[in-house]
């Protein structure tokens, strides 16, 4: 292959590493106070995960990212990230049985004539002897001082994460936010879909877990779809229960995966399992991604160990692909990071053949499509697509772009975005 076209594959010595880390952004003269609030029980759900998120954004925007808490004890595991830290004590002087019952029964009085839309059930049915009567256990538990922040970063409220003092935090935050024009971003933990959407609270943003998640709360009448981002893989891992080790490399590596790669952050990447029985596939899948009018980066992932005849893996590539390569923005021919963190990195996945990449896949939620010649055709579950006919590859993906299965967003996009908008609001 010649000179020209070797420059296609970046990744080797020599190559300028990504920008991986936004650059430091300025709020009139100073860095931006975040706000990233974590009560008991969503630290407990997550298994502590959830500060590596907060963590993420430090690092990614540039702004003074701060853990905040009503639990001491979850503030020292945040700090332990170095992460800035608030305690924000939520805790009430108590009040006397006789004071309880007084004032849900003045709660039953003025709500009786209010019923449920739809059904004859008078509200107070549902929540005098429960919600309302719960809540009077937080009764003077607001914090005394003001809150300082630029933006706020919540956990929605759900069934898994609803203790006393976390409902506290999390409602007294949303509303001072409120009151003083502080934008506020909802984050799903607890997952959404149950019949208690009274505990949503309103906020500026949603962020979400995955697709499902933004059409619930849009077809609940919760928020409109523009106000709802669905979280990219390891950032909604970050607020799972349980731990994954594969994942977990990944959050630890993807800065220096980017690096050797010169993939920039929000690079769209198309991922390619290469296999030299299925090289007609392979450059009829390059040849069919020309056809994609996206800017994109494209890796093809070659084993070092691999020889056939006299060449290498890599060079086999390099020689019978030459062409279709050309006609790419950016293609890496990479031997050096491991399939699992290439896997994650990328926004989708197309191989030629079914195996452990594309099985894995859809645990990561990664959009798959399998092309391979008088092979499958159709869905394989949620994520997975066979599709043998190479040309049909880019009505598939301009079809899946279309219907924002293949956006998902950094929080730190969010983040991002939402202080921008107030601050030209408020200019």
């Amino acid at each position: 292959m010649g000179k020209k076209s070797k420059q296609r594959d970046r990744g080797g010595a020599g190559a300028k590493p990504a920008k991986s880390v936004v650059a430091v952004q300025e709020l009139n003269g100073r860095r931006a106070r975040v706000l990233f609030a974590i009560g008991d029980a969503d630290l407990a759900y997550t298994e502590g995960k959830i500060w590596r998120l907060a963590k993420r954004l430090k690092e990614q925007i540039g702004w003074n990212v701060v853990a905040a808490s009503h639990d001491r004890e979850a503030l020292e595991s945040a700090r332990k990230l170095m992460l800035d830290v608030e305690y924000i004590p939520i805790e009430s002087p108590g009040v006397t049985v006789e004071e309880r019952l007084r004032a849900t029964d003045e709660m039953i009085r003025e709500t009786a004539d209010i019923h449920i839309p739809g059904s004859q059930l008078p509200l107070w049915k549902v929540l005098a002897m429960d919600d309302f009567l719960s809540s009077l256990q937080l009764f003077g538990a607001q914090p005394s001082y003001p809150l300082e922040a630029d933006a706020i970063i919540v956990p929605m409220m759900a069934i898994d994460n609803n203790t006393r003092a976390s409902s506290g935090l999390y409602t007294w935050l949303i509303s001072e936010g409120r009151r003083r024009k502080i934008p506020v971003i909802g984050l799903e933990i607890s997952p959404l879909g149950n019949k208690n959407t009274l505990s949503h609270l309103p906020v500026d943003h949603y962020a979400v877990k995955n697709e499902w998640s933004k059409e619930f709360l849009v077809r609940q009448g919760l928020a409109q779809p523009e106000r709802v981002s669905v979280l990219r893989w390891e950032e909604s891992y970050c607020s799972w229960s349980g731990t994954d080790e594969f994942t977990d490399a990944f959050l630890e590596l993807e800065t220096t995966a980017r690096e050797m790669l010169v993939i920039p952050q929000d690079r769209f990447t198309i991922l390619i399992p290469h296999h030299v029985a299925f090289l007609w596939e392979v450059r009829k899948i390059l040849e069919a991604l020309a056809q994609v009018e996206l800017p994109m980066s494209v890796v093809i992932r070659v084993d070092s160990r691999t020889t056939r005849r006299q060449y290498h893996e890599r060079e086999l590539v390099m020689e019978t692909y030459g062409k279709e390569i050309q006609a790419l923005p950016h293609v890496v021919i990479d031997e050096r990071v491991g399939i699992g963190i290439l896997l994650q990195l990328a926004d989708l996945v197309i191989s030629p053949f079914a195996g452990t990449t594309t099985e894995r896949a859809a645990l990561c939620r990664k959009r798959t499509i399998i092309c391979q010649a008088m092979g499958e055709e159709g869905e394989q579950g949620e994520f997975l697509y066979w599709e043998p006919t190479p040309e049909k590859i880019p009505g598939l993906i301009r079809s899946w772009k279309e219907k924002g299965w293949l956006e998902q967003t950094r929080l730190a996009q969010i983040v991002q975005a939402i202080i921008s908008r107030t601050a030209r609001i408020a200019a």
